[in-house]
């Protein structure tokens, strides 16, 4: 199953999937931790795919990044042990991947947020997979494509190309997520 917060986001991983023949089913989840704590579990393995911001340097927007844990400020850090073997699977289908913690926020973080989360540990930041797995018992993995960074905030005119970058890499990567090696 992948979960994506956004209509967008699911379109492009369905676009991915219906091209690539993939069975997985695509459920939109809706953005924050309201919407996210609504979906109902799922016991089998789940991907939660979509847009994140980084809040270090080094990542750049379009590269991917696989979340080792998640956590929110309600939510204790979840770990997530297949981290690794998906980074491996998306690097060798020729994504640039980064791995770390994901922090879960309820608003988007900007400026000196993104430094606190920084600071914290995080890589990057999602406003929904904490939520979204804070239940969940079966094998799971985040993937967030970067929009943003601390020099690039999502609040500019170049977002919008960003944003249609990072669609178009949720389209590409979702295929390689499902198969059964990752």
């Amino acid at each position: 199953m992948v979960l994506c917060p956004l209509a967008m986001e699911a379109r492009a991983a369905r676009r991915g999937l219906r091209r690539d023949g993939g069975g997985a089913t695509v459920v939109c989840t809706g953005m924050g931790p309201k919407p996210s704590r609504r979906v109902e579990q799922h016991s089998g393995p789940v991907a939660v795919v979509g847009m994140g911001g980084a809040v270090v340097e080094g990542i750049a927007p379009g590269d991917v990044v696989v979340a080792t844990e998640v956590s929110a400020a309600d939510v204790v850090a979840i770990g997530l042990p297949e981290a690794e073997a998906v980074a491996r699977c998306l690097e060798e289908a020729g994504f640039t991947v980064h791995t770390g913690p994901v922090a879960s926020v309820s608003k988007l973080a900007v400026g000196p947020r993104r430094q606190e989360l920084a600071e914290q540990g995080a890589v990057a930041v999602d406003m929904e997979s904490a939520w979204l797995l804070e239940h969940h018992r079966g094998p799971a993995a985040v993937v967030r494509v970067v929009t943003d960074t601390p020099s690039r905030e999502l609040r500019s005119l170049t977002a919008p190309v960003r944003i249609n970058r990072a669609l178009r890499t949720i389209r590409r990567l979702t295929p390689v997520l499902t198969k059964e090696v990752c």
